[in-house]
C-alpha cells in the first residue's frame, strides 16, 4: 500500500473515533444529568437539616415537579435531540469527505 493511502485511512479512522466519542459523551450526559440533578436536590434538602430519608422523598418530589415543568416545554426536548442528530450528521459528512481523498490516493500511480 502507498503511504498516501495509509495516511488517509488512518486519518479517517481517527476522525471516526473522535466523532463517535463526542456523540457518546453527548448522549451519555443526557442520561446522567437527571440523576445528578436528583442527587444535588437531595443534598440541598439534607444540608438544610432534613433527615436523609425525608430529604430523599422531598428531592424525588421536587425532581418530579421539575420533570413535569420540562414536559410542558416540548421545544426543549426537540432542540436537545436535534443537536444530537446534527452532531451525527456532521460526523458522517466529515467521514464522507475522506472517501474522495482515499480514492485519489488509491488511483494515483507513483
Amino acid at each position: 500500500m502507498k503511504l498516501d493511502l495509509i495516511l488517509a485511512k488512518v486519518f479517517k479512522f481517527v476522525v471516526f473515533v473522535i466523532f463517535t466519542f463526542m456523540t457518546l459523551v453527548y448522549f451519555g450526559v443526557l442520561l446522567v444529568l437527571p440523576l445528578d440533578v436528583l442527587f444535588q436536590i437531595v443534598r440541598i434538602f439534607s444540608a438544610i437539616g432534613l433527615p436523609t430519608a425525608l430529604a430523599a422523598v422531598a428531592g424525588i418530589a421536587a425532581f418530579g415537579y421539575l420533570g413535569y415543568a420540562l414536559s410542558k416545554m416540548p421545544a426543549v426536548w426537540e432542540l436537545v435531540l436535534d443537536i444530537g442528530k446534527q452532531l451525527v450528521a456532521f460526523g458522517q459528512a466529515q467521514l464522507q469527505r475522506f472517501d474522495a481523498v482515499i480514492e485519489e490516493a488509491a488511483g494515483a500511480p507513483r
